[in-house]
């Protein structure tokens, strides 16, 4: 069984003793199960295995979220992941695909499961089951502590969130979870979506999306019909065009004025804020520094793309010269 250890909704490092040391931070990007990548993108980076750890002698590892789902191996990242956290050489916090895992695998009174997917995300969720066949015990352990994760982090002078950082929204999702953990009642609640609470961990975990007007049909390349689209949460959104204004879509937007009549008040991430790295978008070969102070570290691994990571060292403005790439090998 694994160990659960209690985790702050709001991490910061600690001022004194061994966490001084470390010189630097390596954002990793979404995972999605492709534990080869991982792997193979941390021995770029020098970190190695001691006692069955993975670690750098002076930088520290955090994960962005969406480690499971889609790739061959999630039971095989989670563990990288929960030991590299559980022995202070990480830290992670909760993407949208682990939310999915949390509700479909807590079950409630009747042991039925908290969240009741789609079809195609039972998929997903049933091919992660079948990884733990002859260790169910092993899940649910994992599970337990997956629910003790935070949705976002503040380290040193930078910041890390899976989809959307807003402040009103974090600090609402820190002073309803106040023992450390999701609860079986918070996660009924997050995926009933009728809350502020509900709204403000679907935001932080998918971003802001608006509605397409009804007179736009736009399918994708599944031709799947699609009623809504993400946006540039760090742009002003009025007098744009629906192209200018979306990111991370798989299909593409027509290139006229969004009307004024589907948007809707959120705070914008301006240059003015702390740096901050976020995941969730599947870019692929899209530029992943959006603004001075923004990073999306999503290489769309899971779409063909690669996984990636960020080397802060402390700069203001980012730069792409400290994008790391996992090697491609035939």
């Amino acid at each position: 069984m694994i160990r659960r250890v209690k985790s702050l909704i709001k991490s910061k490092l600690a001022t004194g003793g061994a966490e001084n040391k470390k010189s630097g931070f390596d954002i990793i990007g979404d995972i999605h199960g492709y534990h080869k990548e991982l792997v193979d993108l941390l021995s770029s980076m020098d970190y190695k295995k001691e006692d069955g750890v993975w670690k750098h002698p002076s930088r520290t590892a955090v994960f962005v979220g969406d480690l499971v789902s889609r790739g061959p191996d999630s039971r095989s990242v989670l563990k990288i992941v929960h030991d590299m956290v559980e022995n202070g050489s990480a830290y992670a916090i909760l993407g949208n695909h682990e939310l999915n895992m949390i509700g479909y695998f807590t079950l409630d009174k009747k042991g039925k499961p908290c969240y009741q997917p789609p079809p195609s995300n039972i998929l997903q969720l049933e091919r992660i089951r079948a990884q733990y066949a002859k260790n169910v015990e092993l899940l649910q352990s994992y599970v337990k502590w997956l629910r003790t994760l935070p949705f976002y982090l503040e380290l040193d002078s930078f910041r890390v969130v899976h989809a959307y950082w807003n402040d009103s929204n974090l600090k609402l999702i820190s002073e309803t979870i106040t023992e450390g953990r999701l609860s079986k009642k918070m996660i009924k609640e997050i995926f009933k979506g009728k809350t502020e609470f509900a709204q403000a961990v679907k935001q932080t975990t998918r971003g802001i999306e608006l509605s397409l007007p009804d007179n736009l049909v736009i399918k994708d390349a599944k031709n799947v019909p699609r009623t809504n689209f993400r946006i540039k949460w760090w742009q002003e959104p009025s007098g744009k065009t629906f192209r200018e204004l979306g990111f991370g879509n798989r299909f593409l937007l027509p290139n006229y004025t969004v009307p004024e009549q589907i948007l809707f008040p959120f705070d914008i991430y301006d240059t003015s804020k702390a740096a901050l790295f976020f995941g969730h978008y599947c870019l692929g070969t899209d530029p992943k520094i959006v603004a001075p102070n923004l990073c999306c570290v999503d290489g769309c691994v899971a779409g063909n793309g690669t996984l990636l990571a960020y080397r802060w060292n402390g700069e203001n403005t980012l730069s792409d010269a400290n994008i790391a790439i996992a090697p491609i090998t035939l």
